[in-house]
């Protein structure tokens, strides 16, 4: 019998509330007990992971996500799909982490390498994820039951060792540990409940597949540069201090997406359905979901700058300038991003239009970058804030442009 759709969404936002509530309590655990100094360090590796995450994910989730959605009848196409993509993520992981590996041994100070082995362990647990394979079968309640588990179990974790050791190794040891477990039972899951079967490696596959999502990956990777690439850039330029306020700005810039993320999720899983048999259709459900993203979005940004001084003031034991001003800022973005992650990465993979959703992030980060080496001179240590803003405006006016200019019925 097919889960009703209201359910889905209800086990679609419980999940998403779980795999953010960690990194949250992650910022306040840490921020707590290790000050800002040391929590700024610890979010450096944090950030770095995620953004290199960006580059060994390629764009398969989406890409995957589509192909499998597409094809749902054709339970060899998905398995063989979800086998290669993996395969794929893990020569990724084992390139980027070889490459970045001896880079962070040359540039960071010595002492570390605790640290990078810890997000070496988040990589592989991260190139090994399958979630997006059980979104796109509509896995909702599986989805949920991973992600709660870990997600609890990495709060008691951080709840019991973090405030009693107050090192950095443990914060990130235990971050890197719900990466892992994360993956492990979702594959175990998805194999003990026959929804995915063993299907021989291809190199063809592989290949085409690396073809496929190599425009995604371009969009995804700058995308990230936006967040957590622009705190590892951050931490190459700035203070530690900085780096802990611009942090624990994002983590609640992200707990904020992650209310939308549930609705962005499912609606490009149908989306991305009617974009290749009804386009008309498409954008009819696209535009009832803008309207419910930006309602969602407007109120949960503005809830956000209210209780912007409360949160600086829990974390860091005293209302820190910098960081509230960051806050203030990135819940300004909260329905500003919303709205161009609809026009640009769900739109523009769904109707075909890949390279254009790539140049328009590249044409982003550029922004971002300069933005970000231009602004300290006027705006101080807030820059970041300021250069993201700029960035998700910019995503947001070139995307609209590009779906008002391509007819979506002919996207290839």
């Amino acid at each position: 019998m097919p889960v009703p759709v209201r359910l889905q969404l209800l086990e679609l936002t419980l999940t998403q509330i779980a795999t953010f509530a960690f990194p949250l309590v992650f910022a306040v655990v840490c921020g707590r007990t290790l000050g800002m100094h040391d929590y700024g360090v610890v979010s450096f590796y944090a950030a770095l992971g995620g953004f290199l995450g960006m580059i060994i994910e390629f764009g398969f989730d989406w890409y995957g996500t589509r192909e499998v959605a597409r094809r749902r009848d054709d339970a060899d196409h998905a398995h063989r799909t979800l086998w290669n993509i993996t395969a794929a993520k893990l020569l990724l992981c084992a390139t980027v982490a070889s490459g970045c590996g001896a880079l962070l041994l040359l540039l960071r100070p010595p002492g570390e390498e605790a640290l990078m082995l810890a997000s070496l362990a988040y990589l592989i647990g991260f190139a090994l994820d399958a979630g997006w394979y059980a979104r796109a079968l509509e896995q909702t309640r599986l989805l949920l039951l991973v992600t709660t588990g870990v997600r609890l179990l990495g709060i008691a974790l951080l709840l019991a060792l973090v405030p009693r050791l107050a090192t950095m190794e443990s914060a990130l040891a235990v971050y890197a540990l719900v990466s892992l477990a994360t993956s492990a039972l979702t594959w175990f899951l998805l194999l003990r409940r026959g929804l995915a079967r063993r299907a021989g490696l291809e190199a063809d596959r592989i290949g085409q597949l690396l073809r496929g999502a190599s425009a995604i990956v371009s969009g995804n990777v700058n995308g990230a540069m936006l967040t957590n690439g622009g705190i590892a850039l951050l931490g190459l330029q700035a203070d530690a201090a900085t780096v802990g306020a611009a942090s624990l700005a994002l983590r609640v810039r992200m707990a904020g997406q992650a209310v939308q993320l549930p609705l962005q999720q499912f609606g490009f899983v149908r989306f991305a359905r009617l974009a290749a048999s009804a386009p008309d259709d498409a954008l009819r459900f696209g535009r009832r979901l803008l309207a419910a993203m930006l309602a969602i979005g407007l109120t949960v940004g503005a809830l956000a700058m209210l209780a912007a001084p409360h949160i600086v003031g829990y974390v860091f034991h005293r209302e820190e300038p910098l960081a509230v001003a960051l806050v203030l800022l990135l819940a300004l973005s909260v329905p500003l991003q919303a709205v161009a992650a609809l026009f640009g990465q769900q739109s523009l993979i769904a109707f075909g239009l890949e390279r254009h959703y790539a140049l328009v992030q590249t044409a982003a980060t550029l922004l971002f970058c300069a933005l970000l080496a231009l602004l300290p001179r006027w705006v101080g240590a807030s820059a970041y804030g300021w250069a993201l803003l700029g960035a998700d405006l910019l995503v947001l006016l070139l995307s609209g442009t590009v779906l008002a200019c391509c007819r979506p019925g002919r996207a290839r």
